[in-house]
């Protein structure tokens, strides 16, 4: 939105699912002409997406609906005249499908019918069924917005090769996630040294992280414990489920909640870990803390998205004997540990810089046609 306002007039249209982002409608005013914040009940969405559950149609697609928001596009587009649109995630895709005449482009981020493809193997029946009848719906889905866009967005050039199968006239584009790195810097927040600390953020709602701390703190920490008896475990992000919040009841482990400056907790930390057994796209998580001289240490799958410079700089570790290794060794070996976290801002700095990929970003809402291959007619914006 910084990016995109900084040369355009942009209008938001959004959903919230926590009442909390409500009142982050002024802040986000800084960059739009107006937002429009529609709250989003998870109950009632559950609820809604339910009878679909008979029907070839993603259970995503109804969990997102909301007449209210439909009619606040479409009135929008009664009133104003757009040359542009820009649809961010597949289920955003709803309130735009009946629109012609103006070139969309839609960031998908990554390809959201294989994570849950990933999912249905973590799961038991029936959910696991639930899980793969999704992934096959959203796949479908998949196909019929990359048909109506103009151009197609994605982190990375795995997610690109996924969507291509999906889609192959797809339009698609690779545009990387970026990362602060004055924001994310060891100078910003002053170090608070203590106990080893290995680290995790991200929010706790989402379902890979929740496997991921719950892997961690039950399966490799105990291993890390041994050697170091003090290592602590420090899980920080929003809305921890009640497995999550459990696991503060074992010897090391802290689990945060919501924080307003995940800074002060990287500050905290000597290691950050990244344990995923499920993976997609690029995980911010890691760039930040890379960005923030931590160490990384995380899963193959895990490393899959990021440039083969800035995998490089990651710590590799797939069984939590390798993992637990792993960390000792940073945690035994401080000057080992400065030297990985430095080479890792260095390559993050070099690989993910925010300007390059915004700049990329404009070229594409500017001019559809001569940014990709086999777009749609579209006038390039003056």
């Amino acid at each position: 939105l910084r990016a995109l306002s900084s040369r355009h007039e942009v209008d938001l249209f959004t959903l919230a699912d926590d009442p909390a982002d409500l009142g982050r409608r002024e802040a986000l005013l800084d960059f739009c002409r107006s937002v429009t914040v529609v709250p989003l009940y998870p109950r009632m969405a559950r609820l809604r997406s339910l009878p679909h559950l008979f029907t070839n149609a993603p259970l995503t697609v109804p969990y997102f609906a909301s007449a209210t928001l439909h009619d606040a596009v479409h009135g929008a587009f009664a009133e104003r005249s757009y040359d542009r649109i820009f649809v961010y995630c597949s289920a955003m895709a709803q309130y735009v499908e009946n629109v012609v005449g103006i070139p969309v482009l839609t960031d998908l981020v990554d390809v959201d019918s294989d994570k849950w493809s990933q999912y249905a193997t973590f799961k038991r029946l029936p959910l696991s069924a639930v899980y793969r009848r999704e992934a096959n719906a959203l796949r479908q889905y998949e196909r019929s917005v990359c048909k109506r866009s103009t151009s197609v967005i994605v982190t990375t050039d795995r997610e690109a090769a996924l969507l291509r199968e999906i889609a192959p006239s797809a339009a698609v584009d690779v545009i990387p996630n970026g990362v602060d790195t004055e924001y994310f810097s060891p100078a910003a927040v002053r170090a608070n040294p203590g106990a080893p600390t290995v680290g995790f953020t991200g929010d706790m709602s989402y379902f890979p992280n929740q496997e991921a701390v719950i892997y961690f703190a039950q399966q490799v920490l105990p291993l890390v414990r041994q050697s170091v008896p003090d290592a602590r475990f420090l899980v920080v992000g929003r809305n921890p489920n009640r497995k999550v919040q459990a696991l503060a009841a074992m010897e090391g482990v802290e689990v945060t909640g919501f924080v307003p400056d995940v800074r002060t907790h990287l500050a905290r930390m000597t290691v950050s870990v990244a344990p995923f057994s499920i993976a997609a796209g690029i995980q911010n998580k890691i760039i930040e803390a890379m960005s923030y001289q931590l160490p990384v240490v995380a899963t193959s799958r895990t490393v899959q998205g990021l440039t083969p410079a800035v995998a490089r700089a990651v710590e590799v570790a797939d069984t939590p004997g390798e993992m637990a290794a792993t960390i000792l060794r940073l945690l035994q070996d401080p000057q080992f540990a400065v030297e990985k976290g430095a080479e890792g801002r260095r390559r993050v700095t070099a690989d993910y810089n925010w300007e390059r990929s915004l700049e990329r970003l404009l070229e594409l809402v500017e001019s559809p046609v001569n940014a990709g291959i086999g777009r749609a007619a579209a006038t390039p914006l003056q």
